[in-house]
């Protein structure tokens, strides 16, 4: 699940909005790749405009991004998930939550792996792979 965590003050928060925005178009991540890599690169303006220039390239009907932008639809949802992702520990980006393990930072595969094989472990999947009443949660293996 992914949750909103703007810190970097007004234009973190617009740009966030903007995501909720998108997500109604179903283009959630293609606006989100899109935004951090122009900031990488470019650094367009995280304002209203600038936004809705940014939302023209991938795709979005401008209009109605603009209009759920402009009449901030999400700025309580986006500010509710912060505090949400605040009161877990979380102080910084990236942050990740497995089964309540605060995980800080970008950090290699294997300290994923291992918070995950852990948890399974803590939820009785003893040798790993998750189960849900004796049964295997996932694809079963070929040839079964």
């Amino acid at each position: 699940m992914y949750k909103n965590f703007a810190i970097l003050g007004p234009e973190s928060n617009i740009a966030a909005e903007g995501g909720e925005c998108a997500a109604e178009q179903d283009l959630f991540w293609e606006y989100h790749d899109f935004i951090f890599a122009d900031q990488a690169t470019v650094r367009s303006a995280l304002n209203e405009e600038g936004l809705i220039a940014l939302a023209a390239d991938i795709g979005l009907d401008v209009d109605a991004f603009g209009e759920c932008l402009y009449s901030k639809r999400y700025a309580s949802t986006v500010q509710q998930q912060a505090m949400s992702v605040q009161s877990l520990g979380v102080r910084g980006t990236p942050g990740f939550v497995i089964n309540g393990v605060y995980i800080s930072g970008a950090q290699p595969f294997e300290v994923f792996q291992q918070v995950i094989e852990e948890q399974l472990v803590a939820l009785g999947a003893s040798d790993g792979n998750p189960s849900f009443g004796g049964q295997p949660i996932g694809p079963s293996p070929p040839g079964q």
